[in-house]
C-alpha cells in the first residue's frame, strides 16, 4: 500500500473528532468509541516495536524507583529484580505481536507483584502508601500514552475550519457591520485541491449568495493557477473581457481571522453542476454542442492581457509569443519536471506515459491560446438549460486548443461526437485541430489528472495535508485515469 497505514488511521481518527459536534449525544458516544479505537491503532502503527519498548522502559524505570521502597535483603526485593530482568529479555524481542504478548505477562506479573505488596507485613504504612502511589503513577501513564500518539509523533495542528461562526466574525469585522448574519453556510463535497463554501449573507453592506473558494493550507500543485491568487487574477480578466466567468469579489491573503489557506470570495451564479469529471449528469441541452464550441472559441480568441502578463510559467506574455508545438513540449516537460521534483508516489507507469507524450507531439501550426483546462459538465452551471458560468480556473494555462477540446471529449464521454465537436468548432470560427491532435491531448488530460492526483496523495501521506477524502485518489481515480490513458493508447490513431 502506498499510502501509510499509520496517516490513514491518524486522518480517520481526526475526521471522528471533527463528526463529534455535530451529532446528537447517542451518535457522538459511538463516533466516540470508534474515534479512541483509531487512535489506538494509529499509535500502534506508527510507534511499532518502538512503542512497546517505551512502555518496557516506562516500568522498568517504576520499578527500579520501587527497589529503594523495600528491604534489599527482601523476597519483595528479589520478585522486583525477577521482573526488571524478564523485561530486559521482552525488549529484545522483534516481533511486535510476541512482543505485545510478552508485554502483557510483565504486567500480569507485576500485578501478581502488587499483591505481594498487599500481603507483605513487613512493609510499613508509608511504605504501603508510597508504593501504590508509584504503582498507580505508572499505570495511568501508561493508559494514556497510547492516547497521546508514538514517540515523535506531530501534535494535532490548531483547527483551521471555516465555520458560521469565524466567517460571520471574518465578514463583520471585513466591512465594519456588526449587523451581518449567515443564515446559510454550508461546505461543498468533492474537489481535491480546493475547500469550497457556499453562504448567504444578510447585511448593511453585505448581502445575497456568494462562493468561498479556498486553498488547502498546504498548496497542493504550485503550477499554472493553483494557488487561489492567480486563479483569482485569470477569473477576473476573463470576466472583464466579457467571458462568462464567476463574479470574483475579492481575494484575501492575510485573514487573521479566518487562519488556514488563502481564499477568493464570489458572487454565487445561478444554475446547477451538470455532471462529474468522468461524465454528464442527466439530459443534455440539444444545443450544448453549438453552446460548448462558442463559449472555447470566444475563449480562445482573447488576446494577450496585461493583467495576465507575469501570472505563472504556463501563462505569460514569453509563453504567448512562442510557436504552439514548443509552447506544448514546455509545458508537458514542466508538468513532468514538476512531479519529479516534488514529494510524490512511485509511478512506472505515470514516468512511461510522460516519456511517451514529449516522444510523440504532433504537428501543431499557430500560436498559444489561452485554455481553460478542465472543462467539462463538472465546471459548468446550467440555469434552465443554458450555460451561466464556467467554474474552476486552477488549470488555466497557454497551449493548443485542441486540449481543450479534447479534454471536454474526456469529461462528456459518450453524450458527445467527436467529430461534430471538431466541425462544429471550426464552424464558429475556431482554428482547424486534427483527430491526431484531439487524441493526443485525451490521453495527456488523463495523465494529467493522474498526476495531480498523485501529488495530492503523497501531501497526504507525508502528513503534510490531512483530508480523509484524499484517500479515494490513488484507489479510486487514479486507476481510472490511467485506465482510460492506456484505452486511447492502444486504440489506432
Amino acid at each position: 500500500m502506498l499510502l501509510p497505514s499509520d496517516r490513514l488511521l491518524s486522518s480517520v481518527a481526526s475526521e471522528f473528532s471533527r463528526l463529534r459536534a455535530h451529532l446528537t449525544d447517542g451518535e457522538a458516544s459511538a463516533v466516540q468509541s470508534f474515534g479512541v479505537a483509531l487512535r489506538l491503532l494509529s499509535g500502534r502503527e506508527s510507534g511499532d516495536i518502538h512503542g512497546i519498548r517505551l512502555q518496557i522502559d516506562r516500568l522498568g524505570s517504576r520499578l527500579q524507583g520501587l527497589t529503594a521502597l523495600v528491604p534489599a535483603d527482601s523476597v519483595l526485593r528479589n520478585s522486583i529484580d525477577k521482573l526488571r530482568t524478564g523485561l530486559e529479555g521482552a525488549r529484545r524481542i522483534e516481533n511486535l505481536r510476541a512482543a505485545e504478548g510478552a508485554w502483557r505477562e510483565h504486567v500480569a506479573a507485576f500485578e501478581a507483584l502488587a499483591h505481594r505488596v498487599v500481603d507483605d507485613a513487613a512493609l510499613t504504612p508509608t511504605q504501603r502508601t508510597r508504593i501504590a502511589v508509584a504503582v498507580n503513577g505508572w499505570e495511568i501513564e501508561d493508559l494514556e500514552s497510547p492516547m497521546k500518539g508514538a514517540p515523535g509523533a506531530v501534535a494535532p495542528a490548531p483547527s483551521t475550519d471555516i465555520t458560521t461562526e469565524n466567517l460571520t466574525g471574518y465578514l463583520r469585522d471585513r466591512f465594519a457591520d456588526a449587523s451581518i448574519e449567515l443564515p446559510m453556510f454550508r461546505s461543498l463535497a468533492g474537489g481535491f485541491g480546493k475547500q469550497t463554501f457556499l453562504f448567504d449573507a444578510v447585511g448593511r453592506d453585505f448581502s445575497g449568495s456568494f462562493v468561498l473558494r479556498r486553498d488547502l493550507a498546504e498548496p497542493v500543485i504550485d503550477n499554472d493557477c493553483h494557488r487561489i491568487e492567480r486563479e483569482y487574477a485569470l477569473i477576473r480578466a476573463v470576466r472583464d473581457r466579457g467571458f462568462p466567468a464567476p463574479d470574483a469579489l475579492w481575494v484575501d491573503t492575510q485573514h487573521a481571522l479566518l487562519p488556514g489557506g488563502d481564499f477568493l470570495v464570489m458572487r454565487r451564479a445561478p444554475g446547477v453542476a451538470g455532471g462529474s469529471v468522468f461524465t454528464a449528469k442527466g439530459a443534455i441541452p440539444a444545443d450544448l454542442v453549438e453552446t460548448l464550441v462558442k463559449i472555447m472559441v470566444r475563449l480562445h480568441s482573447l488576446p494577450p492581457m496585461p493583467a495576465l502578463a507575469t501570472l505563472s510559467e504556463s501563462l505569460n506574455t514569453e509563453v504567448w509569443d512562442l510557436p504552439l508545438e514548443r509552447c506544448v513540449q514546455r509545458y508537458i516537460g514542466g508538468v513532468q519536471a514538476l512531479f519529479d521534483r516534488e514529494p510524490h508516489l512511485p509511478s512506472p507507469a505515470l514516468t512511461s506515459l510522460f516519456g511517451w507524450l514529449l516522444q510523440n507531439i504532433p504537428d501543431m501550426p499557430g500560436k498559444p491560446v489561452l485554455l481553460h483546462g478542465d472543462i467539462g459538465f463538472h465546471n459548468f452551471l446550467f440555469d434552465d438549460g443554458r450555460l451561466s458560468a464556467v467554474l474552476d480556473w486552477e488549470f488555466g494555462h497557454l497551449g493548443d486548443p485542441a486540449e481543450d477540446l479534447a479534454y471536454a471529449c474526456n469529461t462528456l464521454g459518450s453524450a458527445i461526437d467527436v467529430q461534430e465537436l471538431m466541425a462544429e468548432y471550426r464552424k464558429a470560427g475556431g482554428a482547424q485541430v486534427t483527430a491526431e491532435r484531439i487524441r493526443f491531448f485525451r490521453i495527456w488530460g488523463h495523465v494529467r489528472n493522474a498526476c495531480a492526483s498523485n501529488l495530492i496523495c503523497a501531501k497526504f501521506a507525508t502528513g503534510r495535508v490531512d483530508d480523509l477524502k484524499l484517500v479515494v485518489l490513488p484507489h479510486v481515480y487514479i486507476p481510472q485515469f490511467l485506465g482510460a490513458a492506456i484505452k486511447l493508447l492502444e486504440e489506432e490513431p
